[in-house]
């Protein structure tokens, strides 16, 4: 097909088509984002990575900066729904607290640590002071996280198996020993962690919390 024809075929798309033009776009500029920044990914790039014309990228965003938002905005739902279901797989009815902690969060850093979820962190970062409002959605996730760990801990509280006065501050304090933690060690991603280390810091991090908050922590004088 001659470009010419091409550019027709893109907007001649019958409408049935067009989320799964527009998803590809989203994933093509992922990784042209990704691998480029954003002030040094053309659209012409994108649109080649895409296997669209630029002409169907604007039709579909507008110009770069919104097509850049939808891709936060893509990645940030993807790795929502990722990091509720490692919360929720890791959970069980054993009664095992301390070992579904451990489960939760080994699967949780998996995701957050993941290649693609890695270096759009590492983007938004870069680009928060020309861009600061996708830095800001980026991290709209984090408190909807905090808020079911801490209905999770205020559970196991009055359950009897935590002793916590605070379980806000123990939910943060246990996302900063463990997935933070991770994250920072990894550089952001860059240096990737392998399983055996990813366990062993997310144990380290729940043995200390669980040493502050436990039901069998030390309370003699």
């Amino acid at each position: 097909m001659s470009p010419s024809r091409q550019v027709t075929a893109d907007r001649g798309d019958p409408r049935p088509g067009r989320p799964q033009k527009r998803q590809a776009i989203i994933d093509a500029a992922q990784r042209v984002f990704s691998q480029r920044g954003f002030t040094h990914a053309g659209v012409d790039v994108i649109a080649a990575e895409a296997g669209v014309s630029k002409q169907t990228i604007y039709n579909h965003f507008g110009d770069k900066q919104a097509l850049f938002t939808a891709v936060v905005h893509a990645v940030k739902t993807r790795v929502r729904a990722e990091m509720r279901h490692s919360f929720e797989a890791g959970y069980t009815e054993s009664g095992d607290y301390d070992r579904d902690l451990r489960t939760s969060f080994r699967l949780l850093v998996r995701v957050l640590l993941s290649d693609s979820v890695a270096a759009m962190r590492r983007l938004v970062i870069a680009e928060q002071v020309r861009h600061p409002e996708l830095a800001r959605e980026w991290e709209q996730d984090r408190p909807t996280f905090e808020a079911m760990l801490t209905g999770q801990i205020e559970q196991h509280t009055a359950a009897g198996v935590l002793n916590v006065t605070d379980a806000p501050l123990a939910a943060h304090q246990l996302i900063l020993l463990t997935a933070n933690d991770a994250i920072e060690r990894s550089g952001h991603g860059l240096h990737p962690l392998s399983d055996e280390e990813i366990a062993t810091i997310v144990d380290n991090g729940v043995d200390m919390w669980m040493r502050c908050y436990g039901k069998n922590r030390n309370d003699t004088t």
